[in-house]
């Protein structure tokens, strides 16, 4: 059987996003920056987008009528959509991340089941094969092909789930770790999660329609789940090839001789606070923009869980709030009685400590509930440059 393929501007669409994610992969495979973990699992992620799209396009335009033997083998790929996701965001949040033999156990769903499905596919003649195969371009397929979909959808979501849960913990914990704002603000990766979560809510939808009376309507749905991929591709993936590295502050595994820390209790607090804020006014610390909690523990010869625990329940704050206090106020100082009357916001973003105008502006709002320069004007100081 031969195949004469036309192709549509929408089948030109089609076949620009898989090479854009097939591109998309081979460059994150050989990039350099962030962690080498993080970039393939985001790889992967892409390259298994790209072979189920390229699948589907074979499908529609009726190659495998014409060879059925190489058809069904991307039938369970969206199996690794979730737990790559997954593992990708575990390699983000987690600082020692490993890809290790034990995580295999997220894709032996997919193997046993490709494997049993190829044989299955395989023994079958090939005028069965092309049967099939037209059932399924006509969305009459076999029942159980829709309740397997159901079935992979929900391990999809379920795997978000869980990542989302991940994220909810690295809020809990950055404030605690980090004072710079970039370190803490990771919702780019929240962002990444949901729109592929309402990407695949979108293509459940897609097969839904395929047992309605709408199911000749299954294709613009489709397309459009097509240009949704295309856009994260040029407009959120760059976010997502930050430095990594920055983010990693959760503890994957403990090691085997971990001891439970001594607690600071309540009336250590006032020796232990008094030290930090001697060290905050003398050596001011803060000034650097990447103090972490270790290094200020480090500085005062504490235990991180000690030094995190007196500002959390001394004072109430987390350590984030805590050194950002201590910018803010020197910047407030400057914009009401500066040195230099010509001075700019990023001249007094660099002087307390800040690297990003953005997160200087976030920060300070959050704490006065007015801008720098709203701030300036209420303190009726000198009139205040913006600009460099």
């Amino acid at each position: 059987m031969q195949v004469a393929m036309s192709f549509s501007l929408s089948d030109i669409l089609f076949l620009i996003v898989i090479f854009q994610l097939l591109f998309t992969s081979v460059f994150l495979f050989t990039h350099g920056g962030g962690r080498k973990s993080s970039n393939g699992l985001l790889g992967a992620f892409f390259l298994v987008i790209g072979l189920d799209l390229a699948d589907n396009l074979l499908l529609i335009k009726g190659v495998y009528l014409a060879h059925p033997e190489f058809a069904f083998w991307s039938v369970w790929l969206l199996l690794l959509f979730g737990p790559l996701l997954y593992l990708y965001t575990q390699s983000v949040l987690y600082r020692d991340f490993r890809l290790t033999w034990r995580k295999g156990w997220h894709f032996v769903p997919f193997a046993v089941l490709f494997i049993t499905t190829e044989v299955y596919w395989l023994v079958q003649g090939l005028g069965e094969q092309r049967v099939i195969l037209e059932r399924i371009m006509t969305r009459r397929g076999p029942a159980y092909l829709y309740w397997d979909s159901a079935a992979i959808f929900a391990q999809f979501f379920l795997y978000m789930f869980a990542s989302f849960r991940l994220i909810g913990r690295f809020k809990m914990v950055a404030g605690d770790a980090f004072s710079n704002y970039r370190r803490t603000d990771i919702r780019w990766l929240s962002n990444t999660l949901f729109f592929f979560t309402m990407t695949m809510l979108l293509a459940a939808v897609n097969s839904l329609i395929g047992l309605t009376a709408l199911a000749a309507y299954w294709w613009p749905v489709f397309l459009v789940v097509v240009g949704l991929v295309w856009v994260y591709i040029n407009v959120l993936l760059l976010k997502a090839l930050k430095d990594t590295a920055l983010f990693g502050v959760l503890e994957e595994e403990l090691p085997a001789t971990a001891v439970m820390e001594k607690e600071v209790k309540a009336e250590e607090w006032k020796g232990v606070l008094a030290r930090l804020r001697s060290h905050m006014e003398t050596g001011r610390p803060w000034l650097e923009p990447d103090l972490t909690l270790e290094q200020l523990a480090t500085q005062l010869k504490l235990r991180p869980k000690q030094l995190s625990q007196a500002i959390n329940d001394g004072l109430g704050q987390n350590f984030f709030e805590f050194i950002n206090t201590y910018r803010i106020g020197e910047a407030k100082r400057l914009l009401t009685d500066p040195p230099d009357k010509k001075i700019t916001v990023l001249e007094v973003l660099y002087e307390v400590g800040f690297n990003s105008k953005s997160s200087f502006n976030t920060v300070f709002k959050k704490q006065t509930g007015l801008t720098p320069s709203e701030y300036k004007k209420k303190m009726g100081g000198t009139t205040f440059i913006q600009t460099e």
